[in-house]
């Protein structure tokens, strides 16, 4: 009897990332994920532009940061989505007792969720190059970019585990609305912490999103500042500490 030879890694892990990216393309999300950096973009740059520009800061190069980091954050609500709806399908249930390597199927959801990302991050350069926004060094670019998307892959992990431990889809993003709000609205990203009141000031400037806006910012401009580094800091803690919860969530998943 012929032994029928396991079907490699590669194949597997792009068999799967296939069926994410073509469900995401049918149902409009990596459409969405374009589109929205668009839309907030406007939203918050035709009221705030005048006061800002008043008071000397070019308005589109100081937005746009915010703008690309919370299409991150709207990535990772989708991956949460996603990841919910696997666990109560029973997806994840069955790919476990095939010939499926245990880590391809969150690979298989980080690559498709990697390019809802960047689709989120070319939705906001477009926009925010439309009104003015430049980069003043290809190099700086080019990490800005990496920047964004290690920002991103932080957040699509945890948000990933509680879609995988939820298994219900409604919880799978809306449980990130409130954060997501809370981060991005209590920022430097849309106005300086001065403009908060003086006892949520120093919360304000040291959040991970106004550490990685101002990062942004500074790359932008071609600068390798000391917030970039701190940024980063905060992005490989994010990685570790939602690795570690993804590890545990898979552990204890039957």
């Amino acid at each position: 009897m012929t032994e029928i030879s396991p079907v490699p890694a590669g194949m597997q892990w792009s068999a799967l990332s296939g069926r994410t990216v073509r469900a995401a393309l049918r149902e409009g999300d990596l459409a969405f994920g374009f589109l929205a950096p668009m839309i907030f973009f406007l939203c918050f740059y035709v009221p705030l532009r005048k006061s800002m520009e008043q008071a000397g800061a070019d308005y589109a190069q100081y937005l746009l940061p915010v703008i690309v980091l919370q299409s991150m954050f709207f990535t990772a609500m989708s991956a949460g989505d996603r990841a919910a709806r696997d666990t109560f399908s029973g997806m994840g249930t069955r790919l476990r007792s095939m010939p499926v390597r245990p880590w391809i199927p969150l690979a298989a959801r980080m690559s498709a969720n990697l390019v809802r990302a960047l689709a989120g991050l070319a939705g906001a350069l477009v926009i925010g190059i439309a009104f003015g926004f430049r980069f003043h060094g290809g190099a700086a670019a080019l990490v800005f970019a990496a920047l964004s998307l290690a920002f991103g892959v932080a957040l699509v992990i945890g948000a990933d585990a509680l879609g995988a431990a939820t298994g219900t889809p409604e919880i799978g993003a809306s449980a990130l609305l409130a954060p997501q709000l809370l981060l991005i609205m209590m920022s430097t990203g849309f106005v300086p912490a001065d403009g908060f009141p003086g006892w949520i000031q120093p919360f304000v400037r040291n959040q991970p999103v106004s550490e990685a806006a101002a990062a942004l910012r500074d790359l932008a401009g071609g600068d390798y500042t000391s917030a970039v580094a701190i940024a980063l800091a905060w992005i490989l803690g994010l990685i570790v500490a939602f690795t570690a919860i993804a590890v545990l969530v898979e552990r204890r998943r039957p």
